[in-house]
């Protein structure tokens, strides 16, 4: 067995496949891996809320697990929900950014610790609904000056047609690029977050409270959110979907997620002599 102590998964197009469901071959395997004091860690964008079915089904669900959430915002505890660590937002970066938002008419949400998500116009679009649906947040619509300002803020993002996004993009003021750590996690998404909050640095910094150190963290991912995870892990798959970056940067590219490949690359490279 290999020295690998960690395995930091992103979930879309990686843990499980193209119907959002875990295979048998799958579960059996990070089982194994979980039974022999390999940690699984979940990797996300999703709120705990998002991702408490597949955490039953994997018998993670239980406060000696932990997950990432937010794409690195945070991480906790998979039972209660209890921070180890948080990167979030201020409350003023909600103003500016709604305020931008607004100048540019492309859909703002802003999603909080505890699992809500916000958003400022009565005007709810497609993809803020679509959202809590997949994910279980609740959705609340206030106007600015009604949203409490001692909410946690995990991250900011835009939620909208792709064509939307494309539009204001080129006229998204660049101290607000330098600012934060601004990715485009799927076509319909765009968001703002903590520098600090990337999936790479939280596994990381999950391994050091853990006492585990970065080169015995597996990685695995397929889109722009998971590159920071690839890039800082001990050793990095990529899923066969994932886009030409990841390939380009993983140690190695494994099967797709509608074919097992994460279970195939763990299986490979966890528990082959």
């Amino acid at each position: 067995m290999s020295k690998i102590k960690m395995i930091a998964t992103d979930i879309d197009g990686t843990l499980v496949d193209d119907a959002k469901n875990l295979s048998p071959k799958t579960i059996e395997v990070l089982k194994k891996a979980r039974a022999n004091g390999i940690y699984v860690v979940l990797c996300t964008g999703r709120p705990l809320s998002g991702v408490a079915n597949l955490l039953t089904q994997l018998g993670l669900d239980n406060d000696d697990n932990f997950v990432i959430t937010h794409n690195g915002a945070q991480a906790v505890s998979a039972k209660s929900g209890k921070a180890i660590f948080k990167h979030l937002l201020d409350f003023s970066d909600f103003k500016r950014l709604d305020a931008i938002s607004k100048e540019l008419k492309v859909n703002m949400q802003t999603i909080t610790t505890d699992s809500q998500l916000f958003v400022t116009s009565p005007d709810i679009n497609y993809y803020s609904v679509l959202d809590t649906f997949y994910t279980h947040m609740q959705l609340r619509y206030r106007p600015v000056t009604e949203v409490p300002e001692d909410i946690e803020i995990a991250k900011i993002m835009w939620a909208d047609y792709p064509e939307n996004i494309d539009n204001a993009l080129p006229n998204l003021p660049k101290d607000l690029l330098d600012k934060f750590d601004c990715i485009r996690s799927e076509k319909w998404f765009f968001e703002f977050m903590n520098p600090l909050a990337t999936k790479g640095n939280a596994a990381i910094e999950l391994g050091k409270h853990l006492g585990i150190d970065a080169s015995e963290i597996l990685t695995a991912g397929d889109q722009n959110n998971d590159l920071s995870m690839i890039e800082k892990g001990g050793f990095s798959i990529a899923m066969g979907n994932a886009i030409d970056t990841i390939k380009e940067k993983a140690d190695y590219v494994t099967d797709t997620n509608n074919n097992d490949g994460l279970a195939k690359a763990i299986e490979k490279f966890v528990f082959e002599d």
